[in-house]
């Protein structure tokens, strides 16, 4: 629903004045971020009461299961420049097509071929942060358009990994960045904990772990041991939505899946394909959403079947690489609050 009318013919109607208020947060509370902020001139009275706190987090509360795609993607010219596209969408359904929508970036993107593969993006609350390779860091809603320059927090330390996350408990974006490389390989957020995985030495032998870093806290926690090791094959560690997931794929291009679930990790399914899979988010009765292996288009896991279903995508211009997809919810929420 993108615009609600309340009409009134005749005066035994119900003005919109005279609405109570709560029927008016409800029906606002509904309505998606957009039409929203078309009510910035049309009634000043409703864009205040949309820019309030509890309105605004009420709002996210109501939308947070509607997730969509941030996409990023590029295209390379003969003279080795390159162009970097933003896109949006809602998270597919196999049994319709979705639309995908161009998005400018938040700032001046370098065409250097060096620069676009170490540009990382991240979402938390509806919000991405984006940390560009000369460690430009800027908080940007897709929705509003609105965006922050960070000033980096650590000079002359450029590159890294980066992640953040919002903590409603103290209404504040924390932003994390380990040692470097060489200590933590990759790492995922679940609410508010980041999970890394990383390697020791045990007599003699390289150990692959998970350990948690808790953001709120700002300290290491406990480590997770893995469902099983395979010689050989290295896994790797995914958020998805609310879940922490697991992939081992194998020569035989048998693909493993595991989710954590309290300290421990159920397998939830074994597929046989020849391409490599990177899991992207849960959707209705049991289906699963990939990114293909050359990151040119979306399969989704049919449950029932057991197979894989390619996705269709309008609005997307042709022969472009998507190497970054984030899942955020569209929000009210200001990166200059």
């Amino acid at each position: 629903m993108d615009s609600v009318f309340i009409s009134n013919p005749n005066p035994s109607n119900v003005s919109a004045q005279n609405l109570p208020h709560d029927i008016i947060i409800d029906i606002l509370t509904k309505l998606p971020v957009k039409s929203l902020i078309r009510f910035k001139n049309a009634c000043k009275s409703w864009y205040s009461l949309i820019k309030d706190d509890k309105f605004v987090k009420q709002h996210y509360d109501t939308h947070k299961n509607c997730q969509k795609y941030f996409m990023v993607s590029s295209k390379y010219n003969m003279k080795h420049q390159f162009y970097c596209y933003h896109y949006t969408m809602d998270v597919p359904q196999l049994d319709s097509s979705s639309n995908a929508f161009l998005l400018e970036s938040p700032v001046p993107i370098n065409e250097s071929p060096t620069v676009y593969p170490n540009i990382q993006y991240f979402s938390s609350n509806g919000i991405l942060l984006i940390r560009y390779f000369d460690d430009i860091i800027v908080m940007w809603n897709p929705t509003t358009r609105e965006s922050r320059r960070i000033p980096s927090p650590f000079r002359n330390k450029c590159g890294g990994f980066y992640d953040f996350c919002y903590f409603p408990r103290i209404d504040e974006y924390k932003i994390f960045r380990p040692g470097g490389y060489k200590e933590i390989d990759i790492f995922s957020t679940k609410n508010g904990v980041i999970y890394m995985m990383a390697s020791r030495t045990e007599n003699g032998d390289r150990v692959i772990t998970i350990v948690r870093f808790c953001l709120e806290k700002e300290q290491f926690q406990d480590e997770l041991l893995f469902p099983c090791m395979v010689e050989g094959r290295r896994p790797i560690l995914y958020c998805v939505g609310e879940k922490l997931c697991l992939t081992m794929t194998f020569v035989d291009y048998e693909f493993w899946l595991y989710t954590m679930k309290t300290n421990s990790w159920n397998k939830i399914s074994t597929m046989s394909y020849n391409i490599w899979l990177k899991p992207l988010c849960f959707m209705k009765d049991g289906n699963m959403m990939f990114q293909r292996n050359n990151s040119s288009g979306f399969v989704a896991y049919n449950s029932i079947t057991h197979e894989l279903e390619q996705v269709n995508v309008i609005g997307i211009e042709a022969n472009l690489y998507f190497n970054k997809v984030v899942t955020y919810v569209e929000t009210l929420s200001s990166p200059n609050c």
